[in-house]
C-alpha cells in the first residue's frame, strides 16, 4: 500500500536550494559568531523578520523587472505574497512601522536567509545566508566610516585572505548623466550596463554623444587604489553633483586611510547594485578565491520614508555561504556580556572616536559612537542599559565620564580611561 506512495517521491530538492551536513553547519556557526561579537561590540542589537512580506512592500526598493528576481504567491485571503529578496527592504518597513524619533539612532543587525529567483543553470542559488547591519537615523559621514570601519574588522578577523573593498558613489554617476545632459532613459541605460558590466555598450553611446567627454566617462570608471588619481578630472567637470559627491567619497577615504585600512579598499565609481534604494555611498567586498561578492551595502535614505519615518539610513549585508568558501579554516572567538558605554563627540572627530572606541572595546566593553547631538543620550543610555557615557576631550586628553547607574560626573585623563577594566 505504502510502497506505490514511496515511489512517486521526488528524490531531489528544488533548484537552487540544498542541504547542510553537521560539519559545515558548525564551521559555519563559528563564522557567524566571529561576525556577531563585531556587531555586538558596536551596540547594534538583532532583529528578526518575518520571511513573508506583502509583494508590494517587499517589491518596493528591489528596482524594475521586480517580478523576475522575487518568489512570489497568492495568500489564502488573496493577497500576492513573496518570500523576502533581502534583509534592508524588510529593516526598513520595521523602522518606518515601529520606530520612534526619540529611539535615533537605532542600530540592528541580523543573521537570515534570503530568498532570489535565479536561473536554471546549475550552481545558481535562490537563498542566501546573510549576516548584516543596518545603522538607522544618521545622515553623517561619520555613520558611513563606521558602517565599512565593521565590514573591515569583521573580514581581518575571518582571516580572508587578499580582499579588498570598493566604494563608490550614486549620485556621481547622476552627475556624470548630467554633464552628458541625458535624461531619465539614458541614465537607466547607464544603470544598467554598468549592473552588467558591459563597457563596450556604454562606449558606443557615450562616443556618439560626445566623444571627448565619453573618454573622461570611462577614465573616471576604471578602479584606481588611490582617490587622489582623480583630482584633476574632477576639477575640470562642472557639475555640483559630481564635485560633492566625489569630496564625500575623499572624507570618508581619507579616515579610513588613517585608520590604517587603506591596502584593502579600491575607489570604482562603476559600481551599481541592481537594487535601485541606494542613495550615495556604495561599496561591495570581493575576494581573490570567490568570483561572486562577498559582501555589499550602502546608503538608502529614502527608503524608509515609504514605511512611515523619514529618516536616512546605511548598512551592508554578508554572504555567509561564500565566506565559508573563501576560509582555510573557521575559527572560534569567545564573546561573554560585557558592559555597554556610549561614545559621544563631534562627527569631525569620527577618526579619534574610532581609535578610542576600539581601545575601549579591547578591554571587553560595548561601545557605540553618538554624534553631535547629546539632547537625549541619558534617556537613550538608560533606555539601553548603558552603564557610562564617555565624553571625549581630544585636544585636553581628558574624558568626561558620566555613571549612568550612579548618577555622577567625572573627568579622568583619556588614558586613564582606557586603562580601566
Amino acid at each position: 500500500m505504502f510502497k506505490g506512495r514511496d515511489e512517486n517521491l521526488i528524490l531531489r530538492l528544488p533548484f537552487g536550494f540544498r542541504d547542510i551536513f553537521p560539519l559545515e553547519a558548525r564551521e559555519r556557526r563559528c563564522i557567524e559568531e566571529i561576525i556577531r561579537n563585531e556587531f555586538v561590540q558596536w551596540g547594534y542589537g538583532e532583529v528578526k523578520t518575518p520571511v513573508l512580506e506583502y509583494t508590494k512592500n517587499i517589491s518596493t526598493g528591489v528596482g524594475k523587472n521586480w517580478k523576475d528576481k522575487l518568489i512570489s504567491f497568492f495568500d489564502n485571503d488573496g493577497n500576492l505574497v513573496s518570500l523576502r529578496a533581502d534583509m534592508t527592504i524588510p529593516i526598513a518597513r520595521l523602522s518606518g512601522m515601529r520606530l520612534k524619533g526619540n529611539q535615533l539612532p537605532a542600530r540592528f543587525y541580523y543573521f537570515a536567509n534570503s530568498f532570489r529567483q535565479s536561473g536554471f543553470q546549475k550552481g545558481e542559488k535562490r537563498v542566501l545566508e546573510q549576516a548584516g547591519l543596518e545603522f538607522i537615523g544618521a545622515e553623517n559621514q561619520a555613520a558611513d566610516i563606521e558602517v565599512l570601519s565593521i565590514l573591515i574588522k569583521i573580514l581581518q578577523k575571518l582571516s580572508i585572505k587578499g580582499f579588498k573593498v570598493g566604494i563608490g558613489h550614486i549620485r556621481l554617476l547622476e552627475g556624470l548623466a548630467e554633464w552628458f545632459e541625458f535624461d531619465q532613459d539614458g541614465m537607466e541605460f547607464l544603470r544598467d550596463n554598468l549592473i552588467s558590466s558591459d563597457l563596450v555598450s556604454i562606449k558606443d553611446f557615450l562616443t556618439q554623444r560626445d566623444k571627448k567627454k565619453a573618454g573622461v566617462f570611462l577614465k573616471l570608471m576604471e578602479p584606481v587604489e588611490n582617490i587622489k588619481i582623480f583630482d584633476r578630472i574632477i576639477s575640470e567637470i562642472k557639475i555640483k553633483k559630481v564635485y560633492d559627491s566625489f569630496n564625500y567619497l575623499k572624507g570618508v577615504y581619507s579616515v579610513l586611510e588613517e585608520l590604517g585600512f587603506s591596502d584593502y579598499l579600491i575607489i570604482d565609481f562603476s559600481i551599481m547594485r541592481q537594487f535601485n534604494y541606494y542613495s550615495g555611498l556604495i561599496f561591495e567586498a570581493y575576494c581573490p578565491k570567490i568570483t561572486e561578492l562577498i559582501g555589499s551595502g550602502g546608503r538608502y535614505d529614502g527608503l524608509i520614508k515609504k514605511f512611515g519615518l523619514d529618516v536616512p539610513a546605511t548598512g551592508f549585508a554578508l554572504d555567509v555561504d561564500l565566506l565559508h568558501k573563501a576560509l582555510d579554516k573557521p575559527a572560534v572567538i569567545e564573546f561573554k556580556n560585557a558592559e555597554r558605554v556610549f561614545l559621544f563627540g563631534s562627527s569631525s572627530g569620527i577618526l579619534d572616536m574610532i581609535k578610542l572606541a576600539e581601545k575601549l572595546k579591547s578591554n571587553g566593553l560595548i561601545v557605540e559612537l553618538f554624534f553631535d547631538d547629546d539632547s537625549n543620550l541619558e534617556s537613550l543610555a538608560a533606555a539601553s542599559k548603558a552603564v557610562r557615557i564617555y565624553r571625549p576631550d581630544f585636544k585636553k586628553f581628558t574624558v568626561e565620564i558620566t555613571d549612568i547607574i550612579k548618577k555622577t560626573k567625572r573627568i579622568v585623563k583619556i588614558e586613564e580611561c582606557i586603562q580601566q577594566k
